[in-house]
């Protein structure tokens, strides 16, 4: 959540090319490294640092605590309360806030360079002296309460939530609700934000993201100012990767609209696996690249079934899933599933034609310069490959991943993606819905 940046700073732009993006990895301490893009064109600096830990260190019963904490990190410092704090970062055109997460939270912050004193020396207090001014933080638990009534009220959570308790069970750690309820937001206390920030923002457990115009000598010594003033934090203890249970029947929720909505997952693989690009590939030909996937163009434009179609296809760092999801009126709902469940199958047996290859290898690797648009866009990618384990210079050969994809690789990806059997859930009325007959 940006406060108050001055439109003109947000659409400021690098002046690289994605494919002249230089990262330079900045040694900060002993274990930390930042990863920086110096570009100097523009008089403006942006960093992201992501923290290991976020809403597993939630106490049960007090859930949507770390989402409270990064949400509210911003809310006064040292002895300003909110409306000072926040007030001074709108004088110096500063932006800081934080956000949470269930692995990673993150502390977004941004600078004009005549700022940069002002702006380092604020993101220190904020970091080791947050206020959780009291005005700021229930205004942000306010927030956090709406967003838990609308999430109450929609029909694609509900489904979810069902869903998932039902794929991975109740106790498994991934289906905790993270963001809160109307029940636990209010148990949450001052002391419960101090505590959980002081388990998160440390200095040993932290990756940094950096771009503009700084240098490599100066975020050093900027930035490991701030970590040496950090605790020393013990990030959460691994997790293993989720069981998925087989369904005998779809999860149904009754919701009272003219619509249903339609979701199918399967298990996939990891994104370690050496099959991640073709099975991105695969995907965006079957049902992730819009209007003129396979399934759009058939369950959508050919035959009218449904209002909108999508696969989708996640991977995480230990297992992955494959899915779809649609939306049809409560009568087409058992004859959009057919023709959803037809083109499926003939994927899985058959793969891809070589145009489509081609037109999606084109589209993937194209569309690859979007990522770079802009300062907040950069720190946001860098934060990423690095929370992926993947090296400084990936940006130079992440096309070629997919371009190494040939016919063969995505007919054998196919098959092997969307053979597996898949979990049924809906949510609406439909008039029927049988995926297992």
């Amino acid at each position: 959540m940006w406060k108050f940046l001055p439109l003109a700073l947000i659409g400021l732009t690098l002046s690289q090319p994605a494919t002249a993006i230089d990262i330079q990895v900045v040694k900060i301490n002993e274990t930390v490294d930042a990863w920086l893009v110096e570009d100097h064109s523009n008089p403006l600096i942006t960093l992201k640092f992501g923290f290991e830990g976020g809403s597993r260190w939630d106490e049960p019963g007090k859930e949507g605590t770390a989402s409270l904490t990064f949400g509210s990190l911003n809310e006064g410092a040292g002895d300003m309360n909110a409306e000072t704090f926040l007030g001074i970062l709108q004088d110096e055109a500063v932006s800081m806030a934080g956000s949470a997460g269930f692995e990673w939270s993150t502390v977004s912050f941004q600078t004009p360079t005549a700022s940069i004193d002002f702006a380092f020396e604020s993101l220190e207090t904020m970091l080791t002296d947050p206020a959780f001014d009291i005005e700021g933080v229930e205004r942000m638990r306010r927030d956090a309460l709406a967003g838990a009534v609308s999430r109450d009220r929609s029909p694609g959570a509900k489904l979810g939530d069902a869903f998932y308790e039902k794929l991975w069970g109740a106790e498994e750690p991934r289906n905790r609700d993270f963001s809160g309820n109307l029940e636990t937001i209010p148990a949450i206390t001052r002391d419960d934000l101090l505590t959980l920030k002081n388990k998160v923002v440390g200095r040993n457990n932290v990756l940094i993201a950096a771009v503009g115009d700084i240098t490599p000598a100066e975020l050093q010594a900027r930035v490991g100012a701030i970590l040496d003033k950090l605790p020393e934090v013990t990030p959460p203890a691994a997790i293993d990767p989720p069981s998925f249970n087989t369904f005998d029947a779809p999860v149904e929720i009754d919701f009272n609209q003219t619509q249903s909505i339609v979701f199918a997952v399967a298990p996939a693989f990891p994104r370690t696996d050496p099959d991640n690009y073709a099975a991105r590939v695969v995907n965006h030909i079957l049902g992730g690249g819009g209007l003129g996937s396979r399934l759009a163009d058939k369950v959508r434009n050919e035959l009218g079934l449904v209002y909108g179609i999508r696969s989708g296809y996640s991977a995480g760092k230990d297992y992955g899933t494959v899915s779809f999801n649609f939306a049809t009126g409560n009568e087409a709902t058992d004859e959009a599933l057919d023709a959803t469940l037809e083109v499926w199958d003939d994927f899985a047996a058959n793969g891809p034609t070589q145009d489509e290859l081609d037109e999606a290898i084109s589209y993937l690797t194209g569309s690859y310069a979007t990522f770079f648009l802009n300062s907040n866009d950069v720190v946001d990618y860098l934060l990423s490959i690095q929370i992926q384990d993947l090296p400084p210079n990936f940006p130079e050969f992440r096309n070629d991943l997919f371009r190494a994809v040939t016919l063969e690789d995505a007919k054998r990806v196919a098959q092997r993606l969307y053979s597996e059997s898949l979990r049924f859930g809906v949510v609406g009325q439909p008039t029927e819905f049988s995926p297992y007959e």
